[in-house]
């Protein structure tokens, strides 16, 4: 006879508490990568993204560091320890520039101020998730917005094109917000 496959006689069994700890943590997980998502829109009309991206993952890294630190003291073997230490500063560092960009935005006590930009130009783009069919007429979902801020080119993502139909080196006026650690936003769509 040919043995069957082992049924999972000897896989751990879990309580009740840790069906509900670890769907929970689940649940949680799925909700942060939502947030991730939606906070997209506010990635695209911030000033110097990256540098709050990247001071707010090097933050992340380092608390997962010493959460690892915490977390590891109880491990028994070297595996153990290394597998603790990856997985707090990997996802640390990967939700810690949402947590960074929430708290800017949400967290901040500034009014929106009406700042003086050099345009420069907008342009339509269209977001198809399976592309373009031939001959199809596509309509913008959106607008590119390029003006000169202290001598630099920007590049915002707006829902509307501006009023007025500005012209090149024409001086337009948009809402900017400044967050809790001192990164500005256009705060809301012109």
């Amino acid at each position: 006879m040919i043995p069957t496959p082992d049924t999972g006689g000897n896989r751990l069994r879990l309580e009740p508490r840790e069906y509900a700890i670890y769907g929970g943590l689940g649940l949680l997980l799925i909700g942060l990568i939502v947030l991730y998502i939606l906070e997209f829109d506010h990635f695209n009309r911030t000033f110097e993204p990256g540098r709050m991206l990247g001071a707010s993952a090097i933050v992340g890294a380092l608390l997962g560091a010493l959460l690892a630190y915490r977390l590891s003291r109880g491990a028994k073997e070297m595996i153990e320890r290394v597998q603790i230490y990856v997985f707090c500063i990997a996802l640390c560092a990967i939700f810690a520039p949402l947590l960074g960009s929430l708290s800017n935005r949400l967290l901040s006590f500034h009014p929106a101020r009406e700042e003086p930009f050099i345009f420069f130009q907008q342009k339509p783009f269209a977001e198809k998730p399976f592309g373009v069919l031939q001959g199809e007429e596509v309509k913008a979902d959106g607008y590119y917005l390029f003006f000169f801020r202290e001598g630099k080119l920007e590049r915002i993502k707006v829902k509307d094109p501006l009023s007025g139909s500005p012209r090149q080196g024409d001086t337009i006026y948009l809402p900017v917000r400044r967050g809790l650690w001192g990164v500005e936003w256009v705060a809301e769509q012109p």
